[in-house]
C-alpha cells in the first residue's frame, strides 16, 4: 500500500494518452477517429451530475466508495478489461474477464456504462451497462457508437452518446433501453466527449473547426439544449505548444456540480495538467500539481476527490501507467494501483444501498 504523499511534496507522474505513440499497438487502427478516446473520461464515470439519489450519497464518499478503471490485459488482441477497487487500493477485481475490449466511461451509483466490442466484430462498439461486480451485463440499444465519453442525466435514466459515423455526426440522447429521445448537433467539423450539467439542460464538449488532422486542438464549448446556442469555454494559450502526438488543447471534461466548475486536462510545454474553470471559463484552478502530465480523470460527487491516471516516468515507450487519487482539502495524493501495464480512465462508483 502506498503511503499518502505529504502536501508539500510535489508529485511526478505522466497520464498516458491512449492516442500517444506509446500505445500505437492500440491506436494505429483507430487514428481515423481523430482523437475520439476509446471507452476511456471517466467519465466516466462522471462527476457530471448531482441528481436526487446522488445528493443522498454525497456525504458517503468513504473508503468503501469504489473506483473502476481500465486495464490493457493483452496488447496483442487490444483486450481491455475493467477492474474495480476501493479508495485504499487494497483489493482489485476484474469484472470483465472477457476476450474483448471493455472500457468504462461513466457510472451512476453502482451502474457502470461501458463501450465494448464483446458481442460483435473487433472495434465495433456498442453501449452496455453492468454492475460493480460485473455479474449483470445489459446491452443498451443497437446503435454502434464511437469511442467518446458517455454521460447521464435524470437520475441516470438518460444517456448522451456519440453514434458511429463522421466526426460531425450529432450526439444522441437516449434512454436506458436505447430509444432515441433527441439529437444534439453543435454544428462543428469535429465534436466529441459530451458531459451534462447538473440540471441536464446543458452539455460541455470538445469541439473544433478546421483540418481534422489537428483535432487535438479542440477547445471546450458549452451547448444549451433548450436554446441550441453554444459558446466557447476554454482558450489555449497563443504561445502554448503541445508535445508529442495526440495531446489535448482541452481534454475530455467533467462537470463538478458542487462547485459548478468544469475540469479538463491541457497539454503545454511538456506538461499536461488538469485544471478547473467556472462556467464562464474564468477563475482557473490547478487540480494536479508539480511536474505532472495528467489527462483522464473523474471528480467525486462531494467535490473533494479527483481520480486520474498517470505515469511515474515520462518515457514515450513506457509500458506502465497507474491510477492515483487526490484529496483537495488535504492536498495529498496517493497511488492506488501497482505493477506493470496500462491502467487508465478511472471512474467513481457508488453503492445505491449505502
Amino acid at each position: 500500500m502506498e503511503k499518502e504523499v505529504d502536501k508539500d511534496q510535489p508529485l511526478f507522474f505522466f497520464a498516458l494518452d491512449r492516442k500517444d505513440n506509446s500505445a500505437f499497438h492500440f491506436y494505429i487502427c483507430k487514428m481515423y477517429k481523430f482523437l475520439s478516446p476509446i471507452a476511456v473520461v471517466l467519465f466516466f464515470f462522471s462527476a457530471c451530475k448531482t441528481d436526487s439519489i446522488h445528493k443522498e450519497n454525497t456525504e458517503k464518499i468513504t473508503l468503501d466508495t469504489l473506483i473502476a478503471y481500465n486495464v490493457l490485459v493483452d496488447p496483442s488482441t487490444y483486450n481491455y478489461d475493467i477492474f474495480v477497487t476501493d479508495l485504499k487500493g487494497s483489493k482489485h477485481q476484474n469484472i470483465s474477464n472477457n476476450d474483448c475490449l471493455d472500457w468504462v466511461y461513466s457510472a451512476y451509483n453502482d451502474k457502470l456504462f461501458v463501450i465494448s466490442d464483446r458481442d460483435t466484430c473487433a472495434q465495433c462498439y456498442f453501449l452496455y451497462e453492468t454492475n460493480s461486480t460485473g455479474t449483470e451485463w445489459k446491452k443498451i440499444g443497437n446503435t454502434l457508437v464511437q469511442d467518446s465519453w458517455v454521460d447521464s442525466r435524470n437520475d441516470g435514466k438518460e444517456l448522451i452518446i456519440k453514434p458511429k459515423g463522421d466526426t460531425n455526426t450529432p450526439f444522441e440522447i437516449i434512454d436506458r433501453s436505447g430509444n432515441l429521445i433527441a439529437k444534439v448537433n453543435p454544428e462543428m467539423d469535429y465534436f466529441n466527449d459530451p458531459c451534462f450539467s447538473a440540471d441536464g439542460n446543458q452539455i460541455v464538449f470538445r469541439g473544433y473547426n478546421g483540418d481534422l488532422n489537428e483535432a487535438h486542438k479542440a477547445e471546450l464549448y458549452i451547448y444549451d439544449l433548450q436554446t441550441k446556442s453554444k459558446r466557447q469555454l476554454s482558450t489555449y494559450p497563443k504561445d502554448g505548444k503541445t508535445f508529442g502526438h495526440f495531446q489535448y488543447y482541452a481534454g475530455p471534461p467533467r462537470w463538478n456540480d458542487i462547485e459548478n466548475r468544469i475540469s479538463y486536462s491541457s497539454s503545454n510545454n511538456e506538461k499536461s495538467i488538469i485544471n478547473s474553470v467556472n462556467t464562464k471559463g474564468a477563475e482557473t484552478k490547478k487540480l494536479t500539481r508539480g511536474n505532472i502530465k495528467a489527462i483522464w480523470h473523474d471528480i467525486s460527487l462531494d467535490g473533494k476527490w479527483i481520480a486520474f491516471d498517470g505515469q511515474l516516468d515520462f518515457k514515450a515507450d513506457s509500458t506502465t501507467s497507474q491510477i492515483f487519487i487526490s484529496n483537495f482539502e488535504k492536498r495529498s495524493s496517493r497511488k492506488i494501483t501497482s505493477g506493470s501495464g496500462y491502467k487508465q480512465g478511472p471512474v467513481f462508483v457508488y453503492d445505491a444501498k449505502k
